[in-house]
Formats: C-alpha cells, sequence, structure tokens
C-alpha cells in the first residue's frame, strides 16, 4: 500500500515552513533590537508629503480606489489558478479534477473577500472627503 505523502516530501515541507516562519521572527526580533520604539511628538504629527504640517487637517484622506484594489487582490488569486489548471488538463483525469477542485476551493475562501470589495465599491460614502468636527 503506497503511502498518500512520503516522508522526504513531509520533511522539505516541514523544513520550509520553519525556515520561513524562522526568518521572519529573527527580522521582526532584530528590527526590535535594533530599532526601538521612542515614540516623539513629530512621529504623531500629521505628515504632508514631507512637509512640516500647518493649520488644522482639512479633511479625511480620499481612498476612491482602495476598494478596487481589494477587487483586484480577491479576483488575480483565482485567475492566476487557471494557469495551474491548464496544465493538469493534458494529464490524467483524476490529476485534471484535483486541479479543478482547488480552483473551486481557493474561490469559495475567496468569494467573501470579492462580495465585501464589491459592496464597497458602491458605497461612495467610505470613499469620499468630508469635513472633520471643530
Amino acid at each position: 500500500m503506497s503511502q498518500l505523502v512520503s516522508l522526504e516530501a513531509l520533511t522539505a515541507f516541514v523544513i520550509a515552513l520553519s525556515v520561513g516562519l524562522g526568518s521572519g521572527v529573527v527580522a521582526y526580533l532584530l528590527s526590535r533590537l535594533f530599532n526601538p520604539e521612542k515614540p516623539s511628538r513629530v512621529k504623531q504629527d500629521r505628515y504632508e508629503t514631507g512637509n512640516p504640517p500647518r493649520g488644522r487637517a482639512r479633511g479625511w484622506f480620499m481612498m476612491h480606489y482602495y476598494a478596487y484594489l481589494l477587487v483586484f487582490l480577491s479576483v488575480e488569486p483565482v485567475a492566476i489558478g487557471f494557469f495551474v489548471v491548464l496544465p493538469a488538463a493534458g494529464s490524467s483525469v483524476s490529476t485534471f479534477l484535483g486541479a479543478v477542485r482547488v480552483l473551486f476551493l481557493s474561490l469559495a475562501i475567496l468569494a467573501p473577500a470579492l462580495v465585501f470589495s464589491l459592496d464597497a465599491a458602491k458605497r461612495d460614502e467610505l470613499w469620499t472627503a468630508r469635513e472633520q468636527p471643530r
């Protein structure tokens, strides 16, 4: 009887996962070590494209294209998934069906993000500038 996953493949996966997570943790710890948090008034101030801020803030920062970015980020992985399915089309039927299953699973996982981003793109009040209360 053949194993579903070989020991070598599992070992390679665990090593790659450990290296990936470990390098992230090491980078975070090094950044905290060499650049400790030092709060100051300058860091808390508004940022105006490198210029010193003057006067009161006039309005909220408009993010018109944020919702469209969300739409792109939720649709693009599914589009890339088609490139995974296409090479499997030339191989056996079971391989092709497995690739299609993975594609539909990724679509199901990304569907809530797509629905949210499409709804957010339609709601103008989220993306227009408004006066701050005085």
